[in-house]
């Protein structure tokens, strides 16, 4: 039986997909790596999200530096669990994907 070798829209949509899904993937990726850098090696200097819900210290205004760690740290913690979601949602969709594109093209010509 012949390999059905011709591109249908079907075959195009589903290969549009998995591109899609893999560029996703990639980004959560790098933001995966970005997170866990941040968690590791917090930067007291960095903007990381100030709110109005951000505990102050009463005596001077400020964050102290091991408040301004921790509350990075949160955040970071907050990304990477994101990051994480992404990648696998991104990653499952790409493979349904592949493999239904996969399937269509080793299907006999009709």
């Amino acid at each position: 039986m012949p390999v059905q070798d011709r591109m249908t829209p079907r075959n195009v949509y589903l290969y549009l997909v998995c591109l899609v899904a893999l560029l996703v993937g990639l980004f959560a990726a790098v933001q995966l790596v970005q997170s866990a850098i941040g968690i590791a090696y917090p930067d007291a200097t960095a903007d990381f999200g100030w709110t109005a819900y951000t505990p102050l210290d009463e005596a001077s205004g400020y964050l102290s530096e091991e408040q301004t760690n921790d509350a990075q740290r949160r955040y970071e913690i907050k990304e990477t669990v994101t990051a994480c979601v992404t990648l696998l949602l991104a990653g499952g969709i790409h493979v349904l994907h592949w493999r239904r594109a996969q399937r269509e093209r080793s299907r006999p010509a009709e």
